[in-house]
């Protein structure tokens, strides 16, 4: 099993949440977006 770290550094409101949850959703990390 590969384990990636990866920071993500934004003002509030930028979208940190919303690139992470693709990110997982992208990967299959998570059955759903949101």
């Amino acid at each position: 099993m590969n384990i990636i770290n990866l920071g993500i550094l934004a003002h509030i409101d930028a979208g940190k949440t919303s690139v992470t949850e693709n990110l997982l959703f992208a990967s299959g990390a998570t059955e759903k977006c949101g």
